[in-house]
């Protein structure tokens, strides 16, 4: 439980106000609610705005904290909604997360002039839309060159995007790398009634288990054939759990079925925590094609669990510090990344030097450097 505000930290610490799609359940929403509670906790008054009404962290979020949905359903709509909203409410420190809410939020500094504006890019934005058009890119290029002006300072969650930024236009002086924090206490227990949680539970092999939405990014299918390459070429006796949902679940069904990995693949969907369930694993595999930061890499490493990750673009080797506490392997390669879940599972990394590292990413650690660049 979320201690009590101290009342006379109030008048000294400024108001903040987060602003991002939804609380959704994903990476850049964990970081929201454990921030907007950290500020909270530190006496700050905290609202999170969201463009829908969709709340997955209800049970979470402090329960002081104001959380308001503009409830519009396109992009277009934001900035008149967001100068109806800061005309009748101000803030100190106004936090935009996510190109284009960044660049549209521009009007903060127009309509409420006192108020300190900081933009966070979570993800590497040359790789997230590198399918796009060049008239799409030239857009967004010249969106970030011209409105991350406005911004007071702009945080990038890895020095992979603090990079990626500044090949964009951004002054490299009016960026700060800020890492993730992250939760490292599970909330919420295992649910072993979910069929696929109670197959991989119950099984004698060894358990391996990846985290994330199931969409292209992730590369989820590549996971798959790097199972079926490890179990049919490297005589590898090993059970998968993946624990999420999207838009690929059907796909990546159906690559475990025509690969015959039933037994050995699970989709078990959604779960509320995934920290109880890295403590009944063997080794945690990320299987991205491009990451801003990875924040369940570091959850994984916080139960002390070794790590397998795609050498990807932007956080996961610098968390993995270049390979020195996990292995890290070649994006989009069955073969690498089969060769090493092999490696990983027979060359152990002592787990409590995996925990100290975790612990660089504590909210207290990281809510800390925030409350430096806040007013």
């Amino acid at each position: 439980m979320c201690p009590a505000r101290d009342p006379n930290n109030l008048l000294s610490n400024g108001s903040v106000c987060f602003l991002n799609y939804d609380l959704a359940y994903g990476g850049t929403e964990k970081v929201i609610a454990s921030l907007a509670n950290h500020f909270n906790d530190s006496g700050r008054k905290v609202t999170i705005l969201t463009l829908s009404s969709r709340n997955d962290f209800k049970n979470f979020i402090h329960p002081e904290i104001q959380i308001i949905s503009l409830n519009i359903s396109r992009i277009k709509f934001l900035i008149p909604s967001l100068i109806r909203f800061i005309s009748m409410q101000q803030f100190d420190n106004f936090i935009a997360n996510v190109w284009p809410l960044t660049s549209l939020s521009f009007v903060i500094r127009i309509f409420s002039r006192k108020t300190r504006l900081i933009y966070i890019e979570h993800c590497n934005l040359s790789e997230q839309f590198k399918k796009k058009s060049l008239i799409f890119k030239a857009i967004q290029k010249i969106s970030i060159y011209i409105f991350y002006k406005f911004a007071h300072l702009v945080v990038s969650v890895s020095k992979g995007v603090r990079d990626d930024l500044i090949s964009k236009g951004v002054q490299p002086k009016k960026i700060k790398v800020i890492y993730n924090p992250i939760i490292s206490k599970p909330m919420v227990p295992i649910n072993s009634l979910i069929k696929g949680v109670q197959s991989w539970m119950n099984s004698s092999k060894q358990k391996l288990i990846a985290v994330g939405e199931l969409k292209s990014q992730k590369n989820f299918i590549n996971l798959v054939e790097a199972i079926a390459f490890a179990k049919k070429d490297l005589n590898l006796d090993i059970n998968l759990l993946i624990l999420g949902d999207g838009e690929q679940r059907e796909s990546i069904q159906n690559k475990i079925n025509s690969l015959d990995l039933s037994e050995n693949i699970f989709l078990a969907g959604w779960v509320k925590d995934p920290l109880p369930y890295f403590n009944l694993a063997d080794l945690f595999v990320l299987s991205s094609d491009y990451e801003g930061f990875g924040v369940v890499i570091v959850e994984a490493m916080s139960q002390g669990l070794n790590i397998v990750s795609t050498d990807c673009k932007s956080g996961p080797s610098e968390i993995l510090l270049d390979g020195s506490l996990g292995v890290l392997c070649k994006v989009n390669d069955c073969k690498s990344l089969g060769g090493a879940i092999d490696y990983a599972l027979k060359n152990r990394i002592d787990s409590t030097a995996l925990i100290r590292r975790s612990k660089e990413f504590s909210e207290n650690k990281i809510g800390k450097l925030y409350e430096e660049i806040l007013i």
